[in-house]
């Protein structure tokens, strides 16, 4: 019987502690990618990239361009086969160049997005940690890995405007440099 009281009083002693450790858990959940979307650095980082985009795309444009043009010079049935050959053998340098230039300008646009995604991401990391620290939160999840999660444990709204408060969308990230 006594044996039987101090494991009930162990138990109960162990379940009110974890009742206790509980109640002193405070948790959010925050959508980093409407973040990313809505606050103003993440808007200047997708220009940014925006303009790089289509600025590489107007140089490809104009490579391309520069290919068609030889390309209808070569059909020309005026010309003579030797001079048809100098143009084939032009185009097909051409097309090298073209190639070449258009791999490099993908892998750049992907360097370079990636830079300033994880850029990003350490900026919105610092701001929620001093966020979830003011507030007293014990743990913040993205809100994409949550099943559910009620509306009032949604920060996202706030972590946007901290952002926004923290990095007003001018970052030497978003200029490319």
């Amino acid at each position: 019987m006594r044996k039987l009281t101090a494991a009930l009083a162990a138990t109960l002693t162990l379940a009110s502690l974890g009742v206790f450790a509980q109640a002193q858990l405070k948790i959010a959940v925050v959508d980093t990618m409407r973040v990313a979307n809505e606050c103003k650095e993440g808007k200047s980082i997708q220009a940014a990239l925006k303009a790089f985009h289509d600025q590489k795309q107007a140089q490809i444009t104009a490579k391309e361009t520069e290919l068609k043009a030889l390309e209808d010079q070569v059909k020309d049935p005026k010309l003579s086969e030797d001079k048809k050959d100098d143009l084939r053998a032009k185009f097909n340098s051409k097309m090298y160049e073209y190639q070449a230039y258009a791999k490099a300008a993908q892998d750049e646009m992907e360097a370079r997005s990636q830079k300033m995604q994880a850029e990003f991401q350490q900026k919105l990391a610092g701001v929620i940690t001093q966020y979830a620290q003011s507030k007293g939160l014990s743990l913040v999840l993205e809100k994409g890995i949550c099943l559910y999660n009620a509306e009032p444990l949604d920060i996202t709204s706030d972590i946007i405007a901290a952002m926004n408060q923290a990095y007003p969308g001018t970052s030497t990230a978003a200029s490319g440099k």
